[in-house]
C-alpha cells in the first residue's frame, strides 16, 4: 500500500474503482433520483418509468420506496439483483482507473453544488447512540427501516449510492482546490438530469492527486469526527449492518462490502442548503388532532398566513388543514428543538390511532398540496442552524430523526456511479 493510501485509510477513506455507463448510454435516462424521494407521489415514479422506457437505467437497479406499500418486495428485489448481473454481463458499465470523481451539480434552486465521490470504511462508522466514530450519523437510526434496504444490498452485485457525507471545511481546503484545477482533469460525464433535476458534470481525480486530498482531510479530522451523514443515514446504516453480517460469516478484511461509495460535500458550499423535513398526516380527524396537540403541548392554533418558523424562545409550527392554515405556538422548558417535542407527540398519537399514517415531506409546495385533501394535515418544521451543525453533533449528539434535508426533493442525489460489492 502506498503512503498516500495508508494516510487515507487512517481517515476511513478508500480509493475506489468506480463504474460508469459505457459511452453511448443515454445518461439522462440512466440516472434517477434517490429512492426515498416522492414517496407519496407515485405519479413521479410512473412518469420516470415512462421516460426511461427500455433504456439502461438505474431505475431498474433500485426500489422506489413508494412501492413498499404494495406488499412483499421480494419479487422486485429479485428483479433488481438480476438486472445488476445482466448490466455487468452485457457490458453496460465500464471501470475507471482507481480514483475519485469531482462533480458539480446545478439544480432548480442553486447554480452550483460541488462534491466528490469516494469510498468510506464502514469500520470507521457507527450509528450507535453516543458514537465517537470518525463517521457519525446526524439523526437517530430507526432500526425497522433497515431490513428492506439490507434485503436489496444483501444480494446486490453493485453499490449505487445516494449517500451524502458532510465535512466542516470553512476554509475550502478539500474540494474547492480540485474544482479550481478541473480543466486538467478528465471529464467523465456532463448531462441534464431527468425530471427537472438540473445538470451534473464530473471529472476523474486520479491517484496522483491524492496527496493533497489526504492533507486536506487530515486538517479537517479534528475532535475525533471527520464526516457527518448529511443524507442517506439509513442506507449507510444498512450497509454497515450487512458488513457486520458478512464479517460474522467469515468475510476477509479486504472484502469490497467493507466499503461504501458516497458523495462528500462541504457544509460551507453555497449550494448546500438545509431545509426542514415536514410532516404530513393522513386519515386523521382534524378536530381530534387539534385537541390532542393543545392538551399535550399546551399551545394555541393561530389561523392566518404561515409565518417563518425559526427556533427560539417560543416553539412554532406552521400548519395546513383542508379548511384552514396558520401557526401553532407553544412553550416548553429546556434546551430542546421544536421537532423533538412535536415528534414525541406524533409518535404517541400514531401509536394510539392505528388508522392514521404519516409521511415526511421535503418540499413546502408538495406538503401544502397533500394537506389540502380531506382527512389530511400538514406541519411545517423550523430550519436547522448550519453554523452550529457539527458542534451540536459533537456536544449533544444526533438530531431527532427526519429533522432536515439538504435541498428539495428534486435536488437529492441521483444514482449515477457504481462499484462492485461482490468479490
Amino acid at each position: 500500500m502506498s503512503e498516500t493510501r495508508e494516510r487515507l485509510a487512517k481517515l476511513g477513506v478508500g480509493i475506489p474503482e468506480i463504474l460508469l455507463p459505457t459511452p453511448g448510454t443515454d445518461l439522462t435516462k440512466w440516472a434517477v433520483v434517490a429512492c426515498d424521494q416522492f414517496s407519496s407521489e407515485r405519479s413521479y415514479w410512473e412518469e420516470t418509468d415512462r421516460l426511461v422506457g427500455d433504456a439502461p437505467s438505474t431505475l431498474r437497479l433500485i426500489l422506489p420506496e413508494c412501492y413498499l406499500e404494495d406488499g412483499d418486495p421480494a419479487p422486485r428485489i429479485e428483479a433488481i439483483d438480476a438486472a445488476m448481473e445482466a448490466y455487468l454481463a452485457q457490458g453496460h458499465l465500464r471501470p475507471l482507473a482507481p480514483g475519485f470523481i469531482l462533480l458539480d451539480r446545478s439544480t432548480p434552486f442553486v447554480t452550483s453544488r460541488k462534491g466528490m465521490m469516494l469510498a468510506v470504511d464502514l469500520e470507521r462508522y457507527s450509528f450507535e447512540p453516543g458514537s465517537t466514530a470518525l463517521i457519525r450519523p446526524t439523526e437517530g437510526t430507526i432500526l425497522k427501516r433497515l431490513p428492506p434496504r439490507m434485503a436489496i444490498r444483501r444480494g446486490a452485485a453493485l453499490d449505487l449510492p445516494h449517500i451524502l457525507l458532510l465535512v466542516d471545511d470553512p476554509e475550502h481546503t478539500l474540494i474547492e482546490p480540485l474544482f479550481a484545477a478541473r480543466k486538467a482533469l478528465e471529464q467523465v460525464y456532463d448531462f441534464d438530469l431527468i425530471q427537472g433535476g438540473g445538470h451534473i458534470t464530473g471529472w476523474h481525480v486520479p491517484e496522483s492527486h491524492m496527496g493533497a486530498v489526504a492533507s486536506a482531510l487530515e486538517g479537517l479530522a479534528q475532535g475525533g469526527m471527520l464526516f457527518a451523514v448529511g443524507d442517506g443515514n439509513h442506507s449507510l446504516a444498512a450497509a454497515k449492518q450487512l458488513w457486520e453480517e458478512k464479517k460474522a460469516q467469515g468475510a476477509p478484511a479486504d472484502h469490497p462490502a467493507r466499503w461504501a461509495l458516497v458523495e462528500v460535500e462541504n457544509l460551507h458550499d453555497d449550494g448546500v442548503l438545509f431545509h426542514p423535513i415536514h410532516r404530513a398526516l393522513f386519515h386523521v380527524d382534524i378536530s381530534h388532532l387539534k385537541h390532542a396537540m393543545g392538551q399535550r403541548l399546551g399551545g394555541s392554533f393561530l389561523p392566518g398566513e404561515v409565518a417563518p418558523r425559526q427556533e427560539g424562545s417560543h416553539h412554532s409550527l406552521g400548519y395546513v388543514f383542508p379548511s384552514e392554515k396558520g401557526n401553532f405556538v407553544f412553550d416548553r422548558p429546556g434546551n430542546r428543538m421544536t421537532v423533538e417535542f412535536f415528534q414525541e407527540f406524533l409518535d404517541d398519537y400514531l401509536a394510539g390511532h392505528q388508522g392514521v399514517s404519516i409521511d415526511y415531506i421535503h418540499g413546502e409546495g408538495a406538503l401544502e398540496a397533500l394537506a389540502r385533501t380531506p382527512g389530511s394535515a400538514g406541519f411545517f418544521l423550523p430550519p436547522v442552524a448550519e453554523e452550529t451543525f457539527f458542534s451540536r453533533i459533537v456536544t449533544v449528539g444526533v438530531y431527532p430523526r427526519k429533522t432536515f434535508s439538504i435541498g428539495e426533493a428534486a435536488e437529492k442525489r441521483y444514482y449515477l456511479e457504481a462499484r462492485r460489492i461482490k468479490p
